[in-house]
């Protein structure tokens, strides 16, 4: 019951509320892009090697310039980088859709639509991850950010279904279509946000961000954590977007099969969503090393080329485990990271993760013609999995709890040196 008013409490602030709507529809039509652009460029001929260029494409410019959008979203009205970069993608997933439906779209198109897809997200992204803490209270950003999660989820679920039938049955071109629409629609609701005006900074862009990397590599906690993930996300990414569809394609029966696997991961993100609001685990570090270890399981079930009804069981299953992961890591870092740097520490975060992501694509799509699709797909899984527990050694991981502030190296110096100079001070 705690859970239902404290949701029914985040709703009711009406900012929230245009930002969480602006976002669940525009993440419907995001779901069904992933499946549109991958058997677009696998209808136009390219192969594995095609399709982990086209994915690093994607990573590569959020790499480039997340940094950059999380120094902006510190400097700038995160309400109106939010609404500039929905803009951009909603214009270039039109366009592309437009050169599919009239038959000329070849795949440097698909490669360049994509590309600046990434430059959008890049700083939409260091934006949203601050809005939050500017619109709810302290005591209800648990239960935002799980709000929040639940209907992205649902919206994850439906758009892979939706995306399956639309690209089975009117090709890749309506999909795309249907999500520029979404873009526009989430752009007016965004535009209900009125987000405060950052204080005029006093330093300039680079030094605020060598400001956030001091912050970042004073918590230790956070250095590890990152590592973790950087490994772990690259592992899934490639077995799972880049290797699954081939593999639906090679051997599942196509778009419906991997449609229905992507909803079913994301069916099991709705349901880590509800668990996460009801249960709320207290112990970050061992939470998110476990629920990481399970994104293994959707990989092993594609590597023995399982039956679809078994691979999307697992994928419920790590779709459960990775977005309680999620809400819990997202409660922690909006409690541990102070307002003034979510937008770069965040942006720091997602570039640690995404760095190895477009030579991975580009590297395991070109070594598919030298090993099997179960080698690939059983390398992925081990490493995944050592990645995942390994954090588990360290005290310091174990230790991590929501509602126990750690205090960073660098504000532990500062105050160090303060008793200094006043005992100093003191004995003169």
């Amino acid at each position: 019951m705690k859970s239902i008013n404290e949701a029914s409490a985040v709703l009711r602030h009406r900012q929230f509320r245009s930002f969480w709507i602006g976002r669940v529809v525009s993440s419907l039509g995001s779901a069904i892009a992933p499946i549109a652009v991958a058997f677009a460029a696998l209808d136009a001929g390219g192969g594995a090697q095609w399709l982990g260029l086209i994915l690093a494409l994607n990573v590569a410019p959020q790499v480039l310039l997340l940094l950059i959008g999380g120094v902006l979203g510190d400097r700038v009205r995160r309400d109106r980088v939010m609404m500039a970069a929905n803009c951009v993608s909603g214009v270039v997933q039109l366009s592309i859709a437009i050169l599919i439906l009239t038959g000329v779209a070849e795949l440097w198109m698909l490669a360049a639509s994509v590309f600046m897809l990434g430059c959008a997200s890049a700083f939409f992204q260091p934006a949203s991850q601050g809005s939050i803490v500017q619109l709810v209270p302290a005591p209800l950003r648990v239960a935002a950010n799980a709000v929040l999660r639940l209907p992205l989820n649902v919206a994850k679920v439906l758009g892979p279904a939706l995306g399956g039938l639309l690209v089975a049955l009117l090709g890749s071109g309506w999909a795309l279509a249907f999500n520029s629409a979404t873009f526009v629609i989430s752009v007016f609701f965004l535009a209900a946000i009125n987000s405060p005006q950052p204080l005029k900074p006093k330093a300039s862009a680079i030094a605020e961000f060598k400001a956030g990397f001091k912050e970042f590599t004073a918590r230790r906690w956070f250095v590890i954590m990152v590592a973790q993930s950087a490994i772990t996300v690259l592992m899934w990414l490639v077995g799972f977007q880049l290797f699954g569809p081939v593999i639906s394609q090679e051997s599942l029966g196509g778009a419906m099969a991997w449609g229905m696997i992507s909803a079913g991961f994301a069916f099991g993100m709705v349901g880590g969503s509800v668990i996460a609001i009801a249960v709320r685990p207290q112990r970050i570090g061992i939470t998110v090393s476990l629920c990481l270890a399970a994104q293994a399981l959707p990989l092993i079930a594609l590597a023995c080329v399982a039956p679809t009804w078994v691979i999307v069981a697992a994928t419920v299953v790590a779709g459960v485990a990775l977005d309680i992961s999620i809400v819990s890591w997202s409660a922690f870092f909006q409690e541990q990271i102070p307002e003034s740097l979510q937008s770069r520490l965040s942006s720091i975060s997602t570039f640690g993760q995404l760095l190895p992501v477009p030579l991975g694509y580009v590297l395991f799509g070109l070594l598919s013609q030298k090993f099997s699709t179960t080698a690939m797909m059983s390398l992925f899984s081990g490493i995944l999995l050592v990645a995942a527990l390994v954090p588990l050694l360290i005290p310091l991981i174990r230790s991590l709890k929501l509602g126990q502030l750690i205090e960073a190296r660098s504000t532990r110096v500062a105050d160090q040196a303060r008793r200094d100079e006043t005992t100093l001070d003191s004995a003169s």
